[in-house]
């Protein structure tokens, strides 16, 4: 079983004080419904002192993001980069072929673009997420998100559905800062 073979994933992404407060560098792990790691997403490279200022505050929304979906292997998957500003979060293979984009539209709406910027469907045609359970995980409390894909999604839909759970903080514009805007970022719809 693969990240792209499976129609329902298991996403968790640590949650905790110390998380919400200090956590500058963004990561989520993919799971099937029994445990299984499927995929990693992580920020690439070294972010800086003014990204990780600008990334503990309100702002951090609007930092770049450059992430790396690696299998448990180590084997790079996809890249997932989003510039700065609201710009759409564009998704590629490994070897810079781009996939695509996932656009926000409005709250809890995502459009999935071929790499011409063309709009191929809503996120919400393609899978339904539901955010935010939390649990005890493997390393303390996570945030647990599913993604249930429509058995038989295509190519790149799949990726770009796929792109968009595994980044979901960063498409939305939260980015790592969950206390931003009037409190805790509690689980939301999608």
């Amino acid at each position: 079983m693969n990240l792209f073979g499976t129609d329902t994933l298991v996403i968790e992404q640590p949650w905790g004080a110390g998380r919400h407060l200090f956590g500058t560098r963004y990561k989520t792990t993919a799971l099937t419904e029994h445990g299984v790691p499927l995929a990693t997403a992580t920020d690439r490279g070294f972010l800086g002192p003014l990204r990780k200022l600008l990334r503990a505050t309100g702002l951090s929304g609007r930092t770049t993001y450059d992430l790396a979906v690696t299998s448990p292997q180590g084997q790079v998957l996809l890249l997932v980069h989003k510039g700065a500003g609201k710009p759409p979060t564009r998704v590629s293979r490994p070897d810079g072929t781009v996939v695509g984009s996932v656009r926000r539209e409005g709250r809890g709406a995502y459009a999935l673009l071929d790499p011409h910027g063309q709009r191929l469907c809503s996120w919400t045609d393609v899978a339904t997420f539901s955010a935010g359970a939390i649990a005890k995980g493997a390393g303390g409390r996570v945030r647990r998100d599913v993604l249930r894909l429509r058995p038989g999604t295509p190519e790149p839909v799949r990726s770009l559905a796929v792109a968009a759970a595994l980044a979901f903080d960063v498409v939305r514009g939260i980015g790592t800062n969950h206390t931003s805007g009037g409190g805790f970022d509690f689980p939301t719809s999608a």
